[in-house]
C-alpha cells in the first residue's frame, strides 16, 4: 500500500509540473509575462503537494495504526490551503488564481490515473 501511495505521489508531481506549464503558457498568451503567475503556481503547487503528503500520512495512520480520527492533520491541511490563499490575496507578487488552481489538480490528475488503471 505504501508503495502504491508513493507511485501516486510521483504521478501527481509529474502531472502538476505539466499542468503548471500549460497554465503558465496560457497566461503568457492571455496576459503577457508577469512574474506573479509562476510564483503563484509555485506556491500553489507546493501547498497542494504538501496537502497530498499530509493526506497520505493520514491514510497510512488509518491503515497501519487504526487512527481514524486525525483532526490535527486535517486542520494542518486547511491551514496550508488558507495560507496559500491568504498570500495570494495579500501579496502583489503572487497571482491569486495561479496560487489556487493547483489545488484543483488532484481531481484531474487522479481522474486520469483512475482511467489508466481501469483500461488495463
Amino acid at each position: 500500500m505504501q508503495e502504491d501511495l508513493q507511485k501516486e505521489l510521483r504521478f501527481a508531481a509529474i502531472w502538476t509540473i505539466m499542468l503548471d506549464m500549460i497554465f503558465w503558457l496560457g497566461s503568457l498568451w492571455l496576459a503577457g509575462f508577469t512574474i506573479s503567475v509562476p510564483l503563484g503556481l509555485l506556491l500553489g503547487s507546493a501547498g497542494m503537494m504538501g496537502n497530498l503528503l499530509l493526506l497520505r500520512n493520514t491514510v497510512l495512520n488509518a491503515v497501519y495504526h487504526g487512527k481514524t480520527k486525525d483532526i490535527k492533520g486535517y486542520l494542518f491541511r486547511i491551514l496550508i490551503a488558507s495560507a496559500v490563499i491568504f498570500t495570494g490575496l495579500v501579496s502583489e507578487h503572487v497571482h491569486l488564481i495561479a496560487a489556487v488552481v493547483p489545488f484543483l489538480y488532484p481531481k484531474l490528475i487522479f481522474g486520469i490515473l483512475y482511467n489508466r488503471i481501469n483500461k488495463k
